[in-house]
């Protein structure tokens, strides 16, 4: 099944193709650690949410069972044995709506992607064309949705944290009554309970896919997540008080209800571009390098000066080049 991405970002709402499986990528094993991109859809059983922390923070863990890849490209990191759900223009540079002759055998058996200096190479797992292919098989999966050492969590984060937990809103502590310092290592309020999933969507199947939405706040866009229950439609929303004591279980996707676009804007904001970033972003604009190779090629050489504080480490918190290079497009 095919999801219409753009009506999931408006703040006004809210046969199996793949790769030869003889290179480097391993065999499917239990809890595959798999981050998603925008624009790319997986849909699984929800089994697990709960929080973890270290020395470098809390991190929300969100379990599933009986994966399945319906639209975009699974590729394997080998050097972090992880996951990487790519959308299918980040891969051939079109989107099935763009492109009616898309197959699968048309995903890039490796796919190489720069964070900085920092260049990656991911290998292609499974590809799956909605409305076309059969759903690929990934099996039991664990996402990590943290934030930035430096500047706290993400609002994707903080956004599952509340629609997804039995506590809802009280997962997140108050940013407002925290010290920054304290909050950007310790904004989950509970990371013993085991399983803090709610009740009524515990074992259920949903399709989770992220988009890209426009700030009310600034310029600048920001990565939503979208929990769909796959039988109704419906889409998950934080629950009030009143659904806690009478479960009632998600807002039908067709409601006029606010409740989780209001939401969403609350995670939304604020958040903080690191100085460097920012720098940069006003100085494409003061050159005019609206061209995104340009702005790629001037970023890179900026991360290569060693004389420079822009770091490739500080490109990859604030969500990779991609994201940066966005908010030039802004």
């Amino acid at each position: 099944m095919s999801y219409d991405y753009s009506a999931y970002a408006s703040n006004d709402n809210e046969n199996t193709s793949g790769s030869d499986d003889s290179g480097s990528a391993p065999d499917f094993q239990p809890n595959k650690n798999v981050t998603m991109v925008p624009h790319a859809t997986i849909e699984g059983d929800l089994v697990k949410v709960f929080g973890t922390e270290n020395q470098y923070g809390q991190s929300l863990g969100i379990s599933w069972e009986n994966v399945e890849l319906v639209d975009g490209c699974l590729y394997y990191d080998s050097t972090k044995n992880r996951y990487k759900v790519f959308p299918w223009k980040d891969v051939v540079g079109q989107s099935p709506e763009e492109a009616e002759d898309l197959t699968a055998d048309d995903a890039n058996q490796y796919l190489m992607k720069t964070y900085g200096t920092t260049e990656k190479r991911y290998e292609l797992v499974e590809a799956v064309v909605p409305d076309k292919d059969e759903p690929a098989e990934i099996g039991d999966v664990v996402m990590w949705y943290s934030g930035s050492p430096d500047y706290g969590p993400k609002s994707a984060s903080k956004t599952l944290a509340k629609i997804l937990t039995t506590p809802g809103r009280e997962m997140v502590i108050d940013q407002d009554d925290t010290p920054l310092d304290e909050y950007i290592k310790g904004w989950l309020a509970d990371t013993s309970a085991d399983n803090v999933l709610r009740p009524d969507l515990e074992g259920r199947r949903f399709a989770f896919f992220e988009v890209k939405k426009e700030s009310n706040r600034s310029d600048r866009k920001y990565h939503h997540p979208i929990v769909v229950d796959t039988a109704t439609g419906a889409t998950v929303r934080v629950q009030n008080a009143t659904d806690k004591k009478t479960q009632a279980p998600l807002v039908e996707a067709d409601s006029d209800d606010e409740t989780g676009e209001n939401e969403a804007e609350g995670d939304e904001a604020p958040v903080k571009v690191p100085e460097p970033i920012a720098d940069f972003i006003s100085t494409c604009d003061s050159l005019g390098f609206d061209d995104r190779d340009r702005a790629a090629t001037l970023l890179d050489d900026l991360v290569a000066d060693d004389g420079n504080d822009l770091t490739a480490e500080m490109i990859e918190d604030f969500g990779g080049e991609d994201v940066v290079l966005d908010e030039v497009a802004a």
